[in-house]
């Protein structure tokens, strides 16, 4: 049962002159925020954080990822990143094919999430499934199909399953497992590796539930099966390199995830990289320069290549050219971007979050007001006390979130109340007389 924490806010004492809602309300329930200014980009080029630079896959020559929601190449040695493709919304899981000519995609240029191929030296991007269920590419398979994962055949939108599909297009085949997905199939067509089921882009540490996740074998040839991983915590993403299946799990020392192998003689499963501070994300193997194969992946701030044939890691710098519009200052519709909050004690005007600030906009008549306007800040959980004169949110400005309160008209100052946010806090709730606040933490525990 959740422990209860008594902590006594005192609202009042700061001596915050208490504030009537006034002025007139209005029909407008949208808003419109003005993007934080930012400075000039001087120069040309320009060196990426590596934690933007997503599903990044490794080919014989180039490492081909996901950077501003488009797609980008880079020689495996680092360097200067060129665009390949950048259609209307975001681009995931690229894939280099088996003779390294085509890269498979997520993509969307025809209003769906589909599976598209493009030639590695450019062109026209060819879609491969028009099915209007979402699929999430896993790995080409060497006889030149993409292998993928879907919810739109088993009837049951949480269940996933694996399919097979040709490069140029047609029905897609399902694999025999009843549900799947991080499906890779071996170099000689005999063994399927996968998950039945992916927590890989959840925000669950350390998780040791019923979706943990464990990687299974499946002989195409008989049917049979087995389980190679017991770990109760994360075993996924299985990549093939001969004998051996490479695997992200957090069952080391550190419990944080790293890469393992399983050896297919030896059932035995050793860790292969030693990170002790942040997990490795979303890793994907390649033949490498020399043919002996590499993983390329990413950890922390850092995108890394893997050599298989020594074990050892190095970093990948590069520099992304060409313009920023989406960083330029520009207005933006906040009211398009809404979530959560609350409506005053009069019902005259409603409290929401937006964007990362704190609005409150009118039910009829009159104007929205930003009461936090902050850059490079997040508020959220707003909520209007009953007298109508407060409003109480989270906001990370300290660097963790913590609970403020803050006039409802946008006057006065604005008053910190805790001090020690080291655990997400959420649902924070005014009592009637409007002299305490409740809140929870990711723990359990309640504050008032």
């Amino acid at each position: 049962m959740s422990c209860l924490r008594i902590i006594v806010l005192a609202l009042m004492s700061s001596g915050l002159t208490a504030c009537a809602q006034s002025g007139p309300v209005s029909a407008a329930m949208t808003a419109v925020g003005v993007a934080p200014a930012v400075r000039p980009v001087h120069e040309a080029d320009t060196q990426p954080h590596p934690a933007m630079l997503r599903y990044p896959d490794v080919g014989v020559s180039h490492i081909v990822f996901v950077y501003a929601d488009d797609l980008w190449l880079v020689p495996r040695e680092g360097g200067r990143a060129e665009p390949l493709a950048s259609p209307p919304g975001m681009e995931t899981f690229p894939k280099f094919s088996p003779d390294n000519a085509t890269i498979a995609f997520v993509g969307n240029y025809e209003g769906n999430q589909d599976l598209y191929t493009i030639p590695v030296r450019g062109g026209v991007a060819h879609r491969v499934t028009s099915h209007p269920a979402g699929e999430t590419l896993c790995d080409w398979t060497q006889d030149g199909r993409l292998l993928f994962s879907s919810n739109g055949y088993v009837g049951l939108g949480r269940q996933s399953q694996l399919l097979t599909v040709g490069a140029s297009g047609g029905l897609a085949t399902k694999l025999p497992p009843p549900y799947g997905t991080n499906g890779t199939i071996s170099a000689d067509g005999e063994w399927l590796a996968y998950t039945p089921n992916s927590r890989d882009a959840r925000t669950w540490k350390r998780y040791r539930g019923g979706m943990a996740t464990d990687i299974w074998l499946l002989n195409l040839r008989d049917h049979s099966s087995r389980k190679i991983t017991d770990w109760e915590g994360t075993d996924s993403l299985p990549m093939w390199h001969g004998d051996l299946v490479y695997y992200l799990s957090d069952a080391g020392r550190n419990h944080r995830l790293n890469i393992w192998s399983y050896d297919m003689g030896s059932k035995r499963r050793k860790q292969i990289t030693q990170f002790d501070q942040y997990d490795v994300k979303w890793p994907s193997i390649g033949p490498g320069g020399d043919g002996r194969g590499e993983i390329v992946f990413q950890t922390g701030a850092n995108l890394y290549l893997l050599d298989l044939s020594t074990g050892e890691t190095r970093r990948i710098e590069m520099t992304i050219p060409g313009d920023r519009p989406k960083i330029r200052p520009h207005d933006v519709d906040a009211g398009e971007l809404a979530r959560g909050g609350g409506i005053s004690s009069t019902g005259k005007r409603a409290v929401i979050q937006a964007r990362g600030d704190i609005w409150t906009v009118p039910a009829k008549e009159g104007a929205p007001r930003n009461l936090t306007r902050t850059d490079g800040v997040a508020e959220r959980d707003p909520v209007w006390s009953p007298d109508g004169q407060w409003i109480a949110y989270f906001s990370d400005a300290a660097g963790e979130y913590e609970l403020y309160i803050a006039q409802s008209d946008g006057k006065g100052e604005t008053k910190q109340l805790t001090e020690d946010g080291k655990v997400f806090r959420f649902r924070p709730t005014w009592s009637p007389d409007s002299k305490l606040i409740a809140f929870q933490d990711k723990t359990g525990a309640i504050y008032l």
